[in-house]
């Protein structure tokens, strides 16, 4: 982990700065096109591709908001996060990572152009959930988070998929077609929410194993020791 104030601090300006510029694409405040026609409709809370960028601009903010706090206190190394900002930040990650891969594997197209020379596509779907993961590669502390935090972390996106069949069975709208249950079926419906929950933990589970490598000794190594069942038991430095 890089606990350097400075450095994060800088990274975060840019990481925020950049998704701010996302959320300003997604409202079409403006457009490469010269059309700018801002909306702030109820759509923008209706893709999931929109609530994950939201998330990750808060969580962002709210760290970048912490780490300069302590910078003015004449701190030049980080300490840790409280556990609910380290939580919600692992299940902001995990919510963006199936943003990137969705985007990537179902719904773009990225061995053509277009996919490449959209540059707001790009801001929302690919810039934003890689510089996150690197984010949290990079910053985040070691050894806290717990064995059932990816777990705890699902309830989110679950929660979403809930509405979303509830708005679609009155209005017969759904923003993507592995959610469209009037097309797929319970069956079909029940296999791509399989799929893309099994991919959610997966994701969160490999987050879980970074967070437990440490190194001792001069080597790199797993350490389960002291794991515990959720982050919000975890002490934080004072």
């Amino acid at each position: 982990m890089n606990n350097n104030l400075v450095t994060r601090v800088l990274y975060r300006t840019v990481c925020c700065t950049v998704s701010f510029f996302g959320i300003l694409f997604m409202t079409e405040f403006f457009s490469l096109t010269g059309t700018d026609t801002a909306h702030f409709t109820g759509d923008l809370f209706y893709f999931y591709t929109n609530l994950s960028n939201f998330l990750c601009f808060g969580v962002w903010l709210a760290c970048l908001t912490v780490d300069v706090r302590q910078l003015r206190r004449g701190r030049t190394c980080a300490a840790p996060c409280t556990p609910f900002l380290r939580f919600l930040k692992l299940a902001a990650t995990m919510i963006i990572a199936i943003t990137f891969l969705a985007y990537g594997m179902l719904l773009g197209e990225p061995t053509k152009l277009r996919f490449w020379n959209n540059i707001a596509n790009l801001c929302y779907h690919v810039f934003c959930p890689v510089l996150f993961l690197v984010d949290g590669i990079a910053f985040d502390e070691h050894k806290t988070i717990g064995i059932l935090d990816p777990v705890l972390a699902a309830v989110l996106p679950i929660f979403y998929v809930v509405v979303i069949e509830i708005m679609g069975a009155f209005t017969g709208r759904y923003p993507y077609f592995f959610l469209d249950m009037s097309a797929l079926g319970f069956g079909g419906l029940m296999m791509w929410i399989g799929i893309l929950l099994g991919l959610f933990l997966v994701i969160g589970y490999l987050l879980f194993l970074w967070d437990k490598v440490v190194r001792k000794n001069g080597k790199w190594k797993l350490d389960f020791a002291e794991t515990l069942l959720v982050s919000s038991k975890q002490r934080t430095a004072p």
